[in-house]
């Protein structure tokens, strides 16, 4: 072991940041006006009138390393955070080291143990501190933790099972509801909402389809967006604790 220093967190901040680039990435991708769109025609057969909303699914396809790239760098903002505790306490690069993570209040005992060598009682003290603050979030660290390590066991798709709806908003006249099958886009890229003899007014639609991480172990959220957010809000909280701990000890 070598002499102990100072605790820089300068790469686990690069980390988080990093994630947050590649989630504005993905929100982009996945925005509803470039994701979605809508289409009206009329049946020359029958004269009714037609509205269909298409998936871009390309896109969808497209997103999925972007958002493995933003739950990657968020997990290494961890293993920064412990490798900087590390290093602080005069160790030099520990290959097996990473941030001790767990699902379960035992999960997370079994990796405080696995790590106590490296990290100290009094950093880990502070680690479980920060998990006990953001209790709230470690189911979805967790899910972040699954699509950063098994890519090929998830897929991004809208949601099936969940609520999935249409709403044309007509100035003056109120709006009109469409709902949605459940399984309306878990195959086809198209979907025909209405069919009529009458034309649908002009207006504002709004699409409430929600996407998905597919795949993950149940239990676990599958909202993309919420997943990420509380991910970062998870290690916002770990990197602040593990500064203020380090700003006391060093008064």
């Amino acid at each position: 072991m070598a002499s102990a220093g100072s605790l820089n967190l300068d790469d686990a901040e690069a980390c988080l940041a990093r994630a947050q680039r590649h989630y504005r990435e993905l929100a982009e991708l996945t925005a509803t006006d470039k994701l979605w769109r809508f289409s009206e025609g009329r049946d020359r057969d029958t004269g009714e009138w037609f509205n269909r909303l298409h998936l871009d699914r390309r896109r969808l396809i497209e997103a999925k390393p972007v958002l493995a790239d933003s739950a990657t760098n968020a997990i290494s903002a961890l293993n920064h955070v412990a490798a900087a505790i590390a290093k602080a306490k005069g160790h030099k690069r520990l290959r097996w080291l990473h941030y001790p993570l767990g699902l379960t209040d035992a999960d997370f005992k079994k990796a405080c143990g696995e790590t106590r060598e490296a990290l100290g009682d009094a950093m880990l003290g502070v680690l479980a501190s920060a998990r006990e603050t953001h209790s709230a979030d470690v189911h979805h660290i967790e899910a972040a933790r699954q699509i950063s390590k098994d890519g090929k066991h998830w897929e991004l798709r809208p949601a099936d099972g969940k609520p999935a709806a249409i709403q044309l908003v007509v100035p003056e006249n109120g709006h009109k509801v469409f709902d949605l099958p459940a399984d309306a886009f878990a195959v086809a890229d198209t979907h025909e909402y209405y069919r009529g003899q009458e034309q649908l007014p002009k207006g504002d639609d709004l699409i409430v389809v929600n996407v998905l991480v597919a795949g993950l172990d149940d239990g676990l959220p599958d909202a993309a967006d919420l997943i990420l957010e509380c991910s970062f809000r998870f290690v916002r909280g770990v990197i602040d604790a593990v500064a203020a701990a380090e700003a006391w000890r060093a008064h």
